[in-house]
This record gives structure tokens, sequence and C-alpha cells, in this order.
């Protein structure tokens, strides 16, 4: 689904980590790594700063290629702006999806998503794959190779009764990587312990229906009704059960109507625990 990855990197550590995780994410054939200079850096060390940079990109897409990718290229860019130039790159090499990390300055527990990531989320119309977690931050060595292939493994989306909101659990079940994915359904709202219950059934019965009916590449399906509010809770049983993986699909219709557009994905992944899966509609 996803062989041509987009991958902006600053060179830290942080970015080190998601690029040896790309290395073992299923499928990918071919890496377009970009490096942007702001134009808010001095004129006279912009020169040296793209030179500079030039040589540690081109060492770590030598990097990637002996770690297996087939093909790897590199791009280094003077921009105002990263955001406009990750999707600009994105677009020009027809790349599947951008990965990106989810480091930022915050040192607030729950509102670690960097600035350029936040952007792009908000911004670009392609697919993208927000590194965070234990995954990226604490996990290493055997622990650290094991887990990035797994990625897709088991997946968590969150749905509502509308076909739109269902696209990400569609496109996950053509993967083969993909062992388990579970439709949750998050009932934030009801005025009586009655209307509760009414959702429920209502809402069982057509995640039943939903799940019953669609085809996979080997991958369980299975749906869960929860309650509270939409993002904690998705985000809190996430944790519970271990998830490899949240993904979801902007959409301004369902239980996302009384938000901005796309603003459900940004706060999700801006509390997640969890690598973070963003799917745009076509």
């Amino acid at each position: 689904m996803f062989r041509r990855i987009l991958f902006p990197t600053d060179f830290s550590d942080y970015a080190r980590r998601v690029m040896d995780c790309i290395a073992d994410l299923p499928g990918v054939m071919e890496v377009v790594m970009v490096h942007i200079v702001g134009t808010n850096k001095p004129a006279s060390l912009r020169s040296d700063m793209v030179s500079s940079a030039r040589t540690r990109i081109e060492s770590e897409a030598t990097l990637l290629k002996n770690l297996g990718i087939p093909s790897v290229r590199t791009e280094v860019m003077v921009l105002e702006s990263p955001a406009a130039g990750i999707d600009d790159a994105a677009n020009r090499n027809n790349s599947d999806i951008i990965v990106m990390g989810a480091r930022g300055k915050s040192i607030i527990k729950g509102l670690r998503l960097g600035s350029v990531t936040q952007k792009v989320l908000h911004e670009s119309k392609k697919n993208l794959l927000i590194m965070r977690g234990p995954i990226i931050e604490t996990l290493s060595g055997e622990k650290f190779q094991k887990y990035c292939p797994l990625i897709f493994s088991r997946v968590l989306v969150p749905v509502d009764l509308t076909t739109e909101s269902w696209i990400a659990v569609e496109q996950l079940a053509k993967i083969p990587d993909v062992q388990e994915i579970i439709a949750a359904f998050v009932i934030s709202r009801g005025e009586s312990e009655q209307e509760i219950e009414r959702l429920k059934q209502q809402a069982g019965d057509e995640l039943e229906k939903k799940c019953s009916q669609l085809p996979t590449r080997g991958a369980e399906i299975r749906w869960r009704i929860l309650e509270g509010d939409l993002v904690t809770r998705i985000n809190d049983y996430a944790q519970e059960t271990d998830v490899s993986l949240v993904c979801t699909v902007p959409t301004e219709k369902g239980f996302f109507a009384e938000m901005l557009h796309g603003s459900f994905s940004c706060e999700l992944a801006r509390q997640a625990t969890k690598p973070v899966l963003v799917i745009r509609r076509s």
C-alpha cells in the first residue's frame, strides 16, 4: 500500500530512529529523503548549511540503501515554510505517504507534536504516518528491530456509522501485513441510560454487519463500543489493548461534524502514545 515514502529529516537522533524504522516497514520500494534549510537562517551561512546538509543526507541515504531499500533519493531545499516544502516534495515525487516524527519542543506531556508535523497534518493531502511512542522514544536493540516490521500488525480505527469513516478500515484490510483491525465506536454523549443503550444497540448491529461483509487479506476484524470523550477514550483504549498503530481518516461528517475539518485527527495525533496513521480520502 505504501511503497513510496517521503521522509523529511532534520538529522536529529529522533529523526534517525524514525529512519531506522522506515527500513523495516513492509513493502517499501522507494524513499525520498528531504532536508529543508529555512530562509530564517542568515544568508551568509546558508551556502555552508546546504553543503553540509547534502553531505549528511547522502550519508544517511547510503545507510538506508544498505538496510535494503531498493531506491533512495535525496533533496536539500532552502524554503520559508518547511511544511509546504515537504508537501511539495511528496507531490512531485508521487509519494504514497509522508513519514515523520512527532517530536515537539513542549515539555508538557500530551503536547509533543512538532509544529512542522502539525502543519503537514493540517495542510497536506498525502497520507501521513506520525511515528511516536515507545517505538521511537524508548525501545532499543532487538526489541526495536522486532517492533518496526510489526507496526501494521494490530490497528485501532475510530469509526462511526458513516461511509467516510470506514475508508481507513477498507484500506487497511487490503494490506497483507495487517493481522488485526479493531473498529472502535465511541459514544460520547447521551441524555439518559435508555438513550445510551439505544445507541449501543444501533451501533452494534451496524458494526457487526460492516465487519462481517468486509473482505480482507487475512486480517481479523473486530469491533468495540466505548464510552467517554472521543480522543481520550481512543488513546486510552489503544494503551489498554497495546495496539501497534492508531489509524484515522479526516472527515467532516459523523462524530467529527462538530469539530473543524481534520481537528479530530490532529488532536488524536497530539495526544497519542502510539504511532498514528492518517489516511486521506481520494
